[in-house]
């Protein structure tokens, strides 16, 4: 099966975790992943960031197993090194906390960069909260329940112009989406849109996975298709995300 993110309303953790859901993902795995406020509860009607509200950047996102939408900074003293003793410690299946490693490493190594620190004690902000890592822990459980041998995604629409997040004030695409960006061969479209598309963990989840670019929608029969906004309406459609069969 090939799971093809359509990215031209851009990509956030929580439009891919509503959107792979809608596909039939089931997310129970990640309730093995131990939170101190017990933050491990996957229901699918619930999630975070998204576009657009005041959710991630630099280090991350709101996230979590519920809307999460306020336009208050939020700030986390977790790093990379904390993320990933979290993840060991947990009751999650190898599969799964290797896919939520391997999304967790992409973005603090972009942090690393924009921050000047090193990769294992660079500090998360909002990508280190729990609802952030029950989010992506929901992700990994979801694509794992899915039996996806390949991921595609299209070009990558964001916006421009600056946005407030915990840093304060910093233009777009953000710092850390840059560093990403360095790192990968995707196709980046700007839009006329005077806001984020593209979120720092939404482009870590692509990469993380191994997503690969495809210049049109892989060929095959389209099993199920899926449409996932975030938190705010940028006036554009949503994450569309299909299972294929390929030929």
């Amino acid at each position: 099966m090939i799971l093809y993110f359509d990215c031209t309303s851009g990509i956030s953790s929580d439009m891919v975790l509503k959107a792979l859901i809608q596909l039939g993902g089931n997310t129970e795995a990640a309730a093995g992943l131990a939170l101190s406020h017990g933050h491990h509860h996957h229901d699918g009607c619930e999630h975070e960031e998204g576009h657009d509200h005041g959710h991630e950047h630099e280090a991350g996102e709101h996230g979590a197993a519920r809307h999460y939408h306020d336009d208050r900074p939020h700030h986390s003293h977790r790093s990379h090194k904390d993320i990933q003793r979290i993840i060991e410690r947990s009751h999650m299946p190898q599969a799964v906390k290797d896919r939520m490693r391997s999304i967790y490493r992409v973005i603090a190594e972009a942090e690393a960069k924009v921050h000047g620190s090193d990769v294992e004690n660079v500090h998360f902000h909002e990508v280190g909260r729990e609802e952030a890592i029950a989010n992506i822990a929901g992700i990994a459980a979801a694509i794992e329940s899915l039996d996806v041998q390949e991921i595609c995604c299209s070009e990558l629409h964001d916006g421009k112009g600056f946005i407030e997040c915990s840093h304060g004030r910093i233009p777009v695409p953000v710092p850390a989406v840059m560093a990403m960006r360095e790192n990968c061969d995707y196709v980046f479209v700007t839009e006329d849109i005077e806001t984020e598309l593209v979120t720092p963990s939404g482009l870590g989840i692509l990469m993380g996975l191994g997503a690969k670019h495809a210049e049109n929608a892989p060929a095959g029969k389209i099993v199920k298709t899926a449409i996932a906004k975030g938190g705010r309406d940028t006036g554009k459609e949503g994450l569309r995300a299909s299972l294929i069969e390929g030929e």
